[in-house]
């Protein structure tokens, strides 16, 4: 540990994912979200395992679930824009036809979360902007987060940056991230390791965690 004015500051790996400080997030998910990463698989595996290392050592799990603002009552004008880039839709009429599937917004089987674990709702690929995150962190006595889910250049990124701004020690987990875009995938893991954010490999952090 360093130390400054009183405060013990984590200065390796081991001391950043200590399990009595630690929660992981799981990000988005979901069927409508998680299967369309490029890398899904990948993902999937890394994270039950690392999930169940969590568990086994005390670390509160925590899944976020996008859920949307109805277009006509709720949502910003440049989120509609933004909806309708994505669905290359050239009139705001059009998203109005889409139907969701109820299960679209189910966790996927395979990572389906236990008794113990934490599923919140949120609108926007920030964990904290307009949820309760941040105040179920602290009650648990949170202070470092290890996040992983898809998509590294939205939610996963957006979230980091929040909560290193809110003062959380960030663990990336570099192979356990990903997106439908593997090149924006690829540059927004660049970006965030170029600002000094800590990336790691499940496996390392799961071997931490057995050892404590």
């Amino acid at each position: 540990m360093y130390e400054l004015g009183g405060k013990q500051i984590p200065a390796t790996l081991a001391e950043i994912v200590d399990p009595k400080r630690s929660a992981l997030l799981i990000w988005d998910m979901e069927y409508a979200i998680g299967p369309n990463a490029f890398n899904y698989q990948d993902i999937l595996a890394n994270l039950k395992m690392l999930s169940n290392a969590a568990r086994q050592a005390g670390v509160p799990v925590f899944y976020s679930v996008q859920t949307g603002f109805d277009l006509l009552k709720e949502e910003a004008g440049v989120w509609v824009r933004v909806r309708m880039k994505r669905a290359k839709a050239s009139d705001p009429g059009q998203l109005l036809t889409e139907k969701e599937n109820p299960r679209d917004r189910e966790i996927v089987e395979e990572l389906k979360p236990q008794p113990k674990d934490i599923v919140f709702q949120k609108r926007r690929p920030d964990g904290f902007v307009g949820t309760d995150f941040d105040l179920m962190l602290r009650s648990n006595g949170v202070r470092r987060l290890l996040i992983g889910g898809v998509a590294t250049e939205g939610g996963v990124d957006g979230t980091a940056r929040s909560a290193r701004n809110l003062g959380y020690d960030i663990i990336v987990l570099k192979d356990c991230v990903g997106s439908r875009n593997r090149e924006l995938h690829e540059l927004a893991l660049k970006l965030m390791e170029q600002t000094h954010f800590d990336i790691a490999a499940a496996a390392e952090i799961a071997e931490i965690w057995r050892r404590r």
